[in-house]
């Protein structure tokens, strides 16, 4: 009986059937899903609608105001009661143009801020760009190592319950004690509850993945991922905090935003001082049979006198909007700057102890598993001893995948703090 347990489990372990996946599933590789993200993603293509809205109003602010036209007629003259009588002697036509001008420079600055406002919509979609893919690529790898994991006790709940099977029947015939089977059995149970929770960890990674990918969610996504995407040999001890904070602020849209924001309010406080300089209207007029003589052409100007309304308010608004944008900006500068460091920090933790793992170790533990079978074939170890040895393999396995899963994702968010791979150049 033990014989055939082996052999089961050794048939078992190599089967092709644990690299399966149903037909329909979505097989996809990293740079697949950051192409069908970009491609597909509703978030980003809201996003980029909103930079044609704000372009719209750019090209609004440099159109000229429209010239206004003012035309009077007399309806009836009863003297010599005609309707709307149009001989020079019995009627009155009065006609006017006026065309506004606006002064101290009011167009030029409403286009200048018109374009900052498009930067900063521009400034948005980015930043949206940035933590949208960094989600994406953090899922992908949690997916990848979580169908990992699966795949680990997939094979030893399959093999488990193989030998479930085995024993039933060996204890049905009175051969093995009941004890034994007990022991498989919780053990099974055991494992099928940490399965149930890797699956509902993957089947929430493919949620969020479908979500970002803008596939159907009942569709199932496999991630795939290459050796060097595995590995990522990254030299961690060549960044440094300085360096890193430059890149950041080339890079992060975010902090070109609120750089924009600030450049913004010093433009509006421009704009409201302009403001309170009065505009300059023109007006031509024709009167048919003006009061003075008959076809009366004149022109004339128009402004107002600021002696109460000088804009004061706006220009004291604009002036605190001015100080607290950069305080913001400071602000935001000082957590962006904690982000780098903490990131950094745990980047290099995680990093060191994936160095320190021998990858040998699990290698190793797997062809050791031979030696244990053949001694459990040869009674020299019991159950106990055996289920032993593979709750440490499955451990064992487990643990290096998260570690694995960790570094990797420490190493995402330190390129989420930088805005671009650090390691680029």
């Amino acid at each position: 009986m033990k014989r055939v347990f082996i052999g089961l489990f050794l048939l078992l372990s190599r089967s092709p059937a644990f690299c399966q996946t149903p037909a329909d599933t979505l097989r996809l590789t990293l740079p697949q899903a950051e192409d069908q993200f970009r491609q597909h993603n509703l978030s980003l293509l809201a996003t980029r609608l909103g930079i044609n809205e704000y372009q719209g109003y750019e090209n609004q602010s440099k159109q000229r105001n429209n010239p206004s036209i003012y035309i009077e007629q007399m309806p009836y003259n009863r003297q010599t009661r005609e309707f709307m009588p149009v001989k020079q002697g019995n009627s009155e036509q009065l006609i006017q143009v006026q065309q506004l001008l606006l002064l101290a420079g009011k167009r030029n600055k409403q286009l200048a801020l018109a374009t900052t406002n498009t930067k900063l919509a521009a400034d948005r979609f980015d930043d949206l760009v940035r933590t949208l893919s960094s989600q994406l690529r953090s899922t992908f790898y949690d997916l990848y190592y979580q169908q990992k994991a699966l795949a680990i006790y997939e094979q030893e709940i399959n093999t488990l319950s193989q030998t479930v099977g085995l024993y039933q029947q060996q204890y049905d015939k009175g051969n093995v004690p009941l004890k034994d089977l007990t022991r498989l059995k919780a053990y099974l149970f055991n494992l099928s509850t940490e399965r149930q929770q890797r699956q509902a960890q993957v089947t929430d990674d493919q949620t969020t993945l479908a979500v970002l990918l803008n596939t159907a969610p009942e569709q199932p996504i496999n991630a795939t991922l290459t050796d060097a995407e595995v590995n990522q040999q990254r030299d961690l001890g060549r960044l440094s905090l300085d360096s890193l904070i430059t890149l950041a602020e080339r890079n992060r849209p975010d902090l070109r935003g609120y750089r924009d924001q600030t450049i913004a309010e010093r433009q509006n406080l421009s704009l409201q001082k302009a403001m309170a300089v009065p505009d300059l209207t023109l007006q031509g007029t024709y009167d048919r049979n003006a009061g003075y003589i008959p076809n009366y052409f004149g022109v004339g100007v128009g402004i107002s006198l600021p002696f109460f309304n000088r804009n004061q308010g706006n220009i004291q608004a604009a002036n605190v909007r001015i100080q607290s944008s950069q305080q913001v900006a400071s602000a935001y500068q000082l957590q962006v700057e904690g982000e780098l460091q903490r990131s950094l920090t745990k980047a290099r933790q995680a990093d060191q102890l994936y160095r320190t793992f021998d990858q040998r170790f699990n290698s190793d533990f797997g062809r050791l598993i031979d030696g244990v079978t053949l001694n459990y074939r040869k009674q020299n170890i019991d159950v106990v001893e055996f289920l032993d040895f593979l709750d440490s393999y499955k451990t064992s396995q487990i643990q290096f995948i998260q570690l694995q899963n960790d570094r990797t994702q420490r190493l995402e968010d330190l390129r989420l703090a930088v805005g671009a791979n650090p390691f680029a150049n």
